[in-house]
């Protein structure tokens, strides 16, 4: 019943366990071709994580530039009045263009004008009327000499008679015939009349000095007549001068109109900007354009000279055409200004947009050529899009930053795995 329960191979099995005469199958072909898969996958990964390179790209957005594009700004402030521009239009370097009204200085102009009619008006009184005065005057003093000539006389005998009676009323004195008292009223008498001889002379001479002195004084008044009004044309000439530098609006540049930025009627500050020209004599062979780029202050410090750059203009689809070629020129040492923005981008809108992002440092890159290129500069793919690259589009790019094999980067992160910092 046993035998019947069992089968004959089973049984067989365990009557002979052991079969030596027969290979072990350790395993498939197949498990050999997977076990050799991830040998090789294990040693390539090895090997690329030693000779291997990882790029890190920082992301920026800018705008390009191309040298040729100037504004025309205010010189002053006040109202707008004139401008004779248009876009399309052709502007020489020194072309009058505008005027802005300038009414204090307009009303300190006429106030100079007045004062130099009057000085002018004065002098000429002085010339016609000023030799009949001195004549008035210089026969008033004669009158006056002479005067003074009788009196000194008068006064002279006068003394005399005095003296002569002092001598006489003496005699009388030691006579006994008059009083003392009489005596000293005379010779008091006698030094009045000599202090008035000398004030007499003293008036004499300073009409003298005054006769000299009246020809002397009416040249002395034409004289400073003719440098009040001297005076008077010399800040006449630096207003009216100032007038015309502050009224005009002259173009510092010669180009073609753009972009007007402004209106008639309109307040405007010194510095703000009216139009904008762009150079017409410039070739595309001369062409400076280059990428102006912002870089958040965090990783300012990350970008130098001469790293590679990658930038896209935001009229081309990257994923299309890929990014033009170029390296990093130029680094600010510091946060760039709002202002120092405005002087390089030209654009308040587009500053405005970027300081949103907070603190900036600028960047310059320089863009490799492709004469063969339909837009004259190199791309990541091909011959890039068959559009001409204007100056002032925005764009955005990458700029490498780091270039590490792989190994480097998995070692910190052990590190920072097991605390061993």
């Amino acid at each position: 019943m046993a035998a019947g329960f069992f089968r004959k191979a089973a049984l067989e099995k365990l009557s002979t366990p052991e079969k030596l005469d027969q290979l072990i199958k350790v395993t498939s072909p197949k498990g050999w071709i997977a076990l050799a898969t991830v040998v090789i996958a294990l040693t390539t990964g090895i090997m690329w994580s030693f000779f291997g390179n990882i790029k890190t790209k920082l992301n920026v957005v800018g705008v390009l530039l191309g040298g040729e594009i100037h504004e025309v700004v205010s010189t002053s402030q006040g109202q707008l009045i004139q401008l004779n521009i248009n876009i399309g239009d052709t502007i020489e370097k020194g072309q009058v263009v505008g005027l802005i009204e300038q009414p204090e200085l307009f009303q300190q102009i006429e106030e100079v004008k007045a004062s130099l009619k009057e000085r002018e008006f004065e002098l000429q009184r002085l010339l016609s009327f000023g030799s009949e005065d001195t004549k008035l005057q210089g026969e008033l003093i004669v009158q006056q000499r002479n005067s003074i000539e009788l009196q000194i006389k008068s006064d002279q005998k006068r003394l005399d008679f005095l003296r002569n009676q002092l001598e006489t009323e003496n005699d009388l004195y030691k006579k006994g015939l008059i009083t003392r008292s009489q005596v000293v009223n005379t010779e008091q008498q006698i030094e009045g009349a000599k202090n008035s001889i000398e004030q007499l002379k003293a008036n004499l001479v300073q009409t003298s000095s005054q006769k000299l002195n009246l020809g002397f004084d009416l040249q002395q008044k034409i004289n400073l007549s003719k440098q009040r009004i001297s005076e008077t044309e010399i800040r006449l000439k630096h207003l009216e001068e100032r007038y015309a530098k502050q009224t005009k609006i002259t173009s510092s540049y010669s180009g073609e109109v753009v972009e007007v930025l402004s209106d008639i009627g309109v307040i405007v500050a010194q510095g703000t900007p009216l139009f904008k020209l762009k150079n017409q004599h410039q070739s595309k062979d001369d062409s400076k354009l280059r990428g102006v780029l912002y870089i958040p202050s965090q990783d300012g410090k990350k970008i130098k000279e001469g790293m590679q750059a990658l930038v896209v203009p935001s009229t081309v689809q990257p994923q299309e055409f890929g990014f033009m070629k170029g390296k990093v020129t130029y680094v600010s040492d510091f946060p760039i200004t709002q202002k120092g923005m405005m002087m390089t981008v030209k654009n308040d809108q587009l500053v405005r947009g970027l300081l949103q992002q907070g603190a900036l440092f600028e960047v310059y890159v320089e863009f490799e050529k492709d004469k063969d290129a339909y837009s004259g500069f190199k791309w990541t793919s091909a011959q890039g899009p068959k559009i001409l690259i204007n100056e002032g589009t925005s764009c955005m790019g990458k700029i490498t930053v780091k270039s590490e094999p792989p190994i480097a980067l998995v070692i910190p992160a052990f590190k920072k795995f097991f605390d061993l910092y």
